[in-house]
C-alpha cells in the first residue's frame, strides 16, 4: 500500500491509545530512536549518544526512509509496537498521531520555545505530544558568485529577467530548480501562492480547525492567485524555460542536487540544507550561497511571507514509564545544552528551537542575523500545513492537480485547479 493510500484511510479512522505518566528508571536501559535519515535528525543524534553515554543508556537509531516513514510508524503505533521509545514527529501528521502519544508539557525545556512552533500542529486535546529540536523554516538559497544581495529577485518578473540573464550569459543551465511532486510541493507550487496572496484554504492563513469547519472546509487552489501561481510555474517551465522540463516530477533532492551541481542559480529548500549546500565534499557551490526572501507576487497582500514550523521528537504512549521519563529527560537536556543547540546551527543552518540561544547568535553570528531576516522576521508568519486528520490525502490531491495543471495545456490549468479544489474540499469536510 502507497503511502497517500495508507494515510487516506487512517486519517479518519485512529483508535484511542492508553498511557500512564513516567517516574522511574532502570540501571540498564535501551531508547530505541524511530528517525529519517536526514542531517538534522543525525546531529540530534549525535548528541543523544553524548547523553546516553553519560546516563549508562544504550542508544539504538533505527533510521527509516520518508516515503515510508508515517506508514511505519503509524502502524506501531496503533499495534501498540514496541520497536521505538522516541521518534521523530513532524507538523504535517501532528494531528494523526497526537492521541497516541505520550504528553510532554512535563518538559521544562519547551518553556524556552516559541508557542507558535506548538499551535496548533504539536497539541493534543490541550496537551503537548512533541518537543520540538529545529526550526524547519524555507528559504531562497542564491550563488553569490552569479549574484549580489541586491541583485536578488524581489518579485515575479525580476525571478524571470535574472534567471534568464543569467542563462543567456551562460552562467548557468536553469535560473531555477525545486521540488514540485507530491510531497514536495512547498518548494514550487506552495511559497508561490503564499507569495501571491493565496493559500490552499479559506479563512486565509487560518489553521485552527474550528475556524475552517465554521468556513465549510473549502479548499481554494482555483482562486485567482492560485491559478496565477500555477500559470508563473507553467510559464516558467515551458515559455521562459528557466526550470528544467522535468520539473513537475522532481523531489526536493532532485533540485537540490541540481543546485549543488552548479547547474542551478536559484533553489527553494529548508534552512536545515545549509549545511550539506556549503559542504565542499557534497557541493560544487559551497563557500558560495546565500539566502534571501520569496519573491512576491503580483497579488501580493504583504511586502514578505515566511513560514515557521518545527520538527519535534515525540514518546508513544505505550513505552513504559521508565523509558518515558528517561526520554523526556534526554529531549530537555538535549535542547536545554546550549553547546548543542549552537551546534545544531553551525553545521545544518536549523534555528536551534531554544529562544535564548537564538537571541545569543543574532548577537553573535552574521550569517544566523541574515538567515532570520529572510524568514522569521518576515512581514507574515504562517504555518506551512494543516492540522485536521485527512491532511496528507488532502495535500497529495492538492499536488496531483496542481501537477496535472502545469503539465496540461495552459488554457486547462483552471479547470484542473477547479477540479483538485472541489475533491479538497469533500476530503477536509470528512475530518
Amino acid at each position: 500500500m502507497n503511502r497517500r493510500r495508507f494515510l487516506g484511510l487512517t486519517g479518519g479512522t485512529l483508535a484511542v491509545g492508553l498511557g500512564a505518566p513516567a517516574i522511574g528508571r532502570a540501571q540498564s536501559m535501551e531508547l530505541k530512536i524511530g528517525y529519517m535519515p536526514h542531517p538534522i535528525h543525525e546531529n540530534s543524534i549525535k548528541w543523544m549518544k553524548l547523553w546516553a553515554a553519560e546516563h549508562k543508556v544504550n542508544l539504538t537509531p533505527v533510521p527509516t526512509s520518508y516515503e515510508v516513514y508515517v506508514e511505519k510508524m503509524t502502524a506501531n503505533l496503533t499495534s501498540r509496537g514496541g520497536q521505538y521509545d522516541v521518534i521523530w514527529h513532524n507538523d504535517d501528521w501532528g494531528q494523526l498521531w497526537g492521541r497516541y502519544l505520550e504528553p510532554v508539557d512535563d518538559v521544562p525545556a519547551i518553556k524556552k520555545m516559541n508557542r507558535f512552533l506548538y499551535e496548533p500542529p504539536f497539541v493534543w486535546e490541550g496537551k503537548d505530544t512533541g518537543v520540538a529540536f529545529v526550526e524547519t523554516i524555507g528559504t531562497f538559497f542564491y550563488r553569490t558568485d552569479l549574484l549580489k544581495e541586491s541583485e536578488f529577485p524581489k518579485n515575479w518578473d525580476d525571478f524571470v529577467k535574472t534567471s534568464q540573464r543569467l542563462q543567456k550569459d551562460g552562467k548557468v543551465k536553469w535560473g531555477f530548480a525545486g521540488g514540485m511532486k507530491y510531497p514536495h510541493g512547498w518548494f514550487t507550487f506552495f511559497w508561490s501562492l503564499w507569495a501571491n496572496g493565496g493559500d490552499l484554504m479559506m479563512p486565509l492563513h487560518e489553521r485552527r480547525n474550528e475556524e475552517l469547519a465554521k468556513a465549510g472546509w473549502k479548499a481554494t487552489i482555483d482562486s485567482p492567485e492560485a491559478v496565477q501561481a500555477v500559470e508563473f510555474w507553467w510559464d516558467n517551465i515551458k515559455t521562459h524555460k528557466i526550470a528544467p522540463p522535468g520539473q513537475p516530477g522532481y523531489s526536493r533532492d532532485d533540485a537540490n542536487a541540481i543546485f549543488m551541481a552548479g547547474d542551478a542559480a536559484i533553489t527553494m529548500a529548508d534552512t536545515t540544507l545549509y549545511g550539506k549546500f556549503n559542504d565542499p565534499k557534497q557541493s560544487k557551490v559551497a563557500g558560495k550561497i546565500s539566502v534571501a526572501s520569496f519573491p512576491m507576487g503580483p497579488r501580493a497582500k504583504f511586502k514578505s511571507i515566511a513560514w515557521r514550523d518545527a520538527w519535534a521528537w515525540a514518546i508513544p504512549i505505550h513505552v513504559d514509564s521508565a523509558k518515558k521519563k528517561a526520554a523526556k529527560d534526554l529531549l530537555n537536556w538535549i535542547n536545554l545544552n546550549e553547546e548543542a543547540q549552537v551546534d545544531l546551527w553551525k553545521a545544518t543552518g536549523g534555528f536551534p528551537p531554544n529562544e535564548e540561544v537564538q537571541k545569543k547568535l543574532i548577537q553573535s553570528d552574521p550569517v544566523f542575523r541574515k538567515f532570520r531576516a529572510a524568514t522569521v522576521e518576515s512581514e507574515k508568519i504562517i504555518h506551512g500545513a494543516y492540522y485536521f486528520p485527512r491532511w496528507p490525502e488532502f495535500f497529495a490531491t492538492g499536488i496531483d492537480h496542481m501537477v496535472k495543471a502545469v503539465t496540461g495545456p495552459r488554457d486547462g490549468i483552471k479547470a484542473a485547479l477547479a477540479e483538485g479544489s472541489k475533491k479538497m474540499s469533500e476530503i477536509a469536510a470528512r475530518a
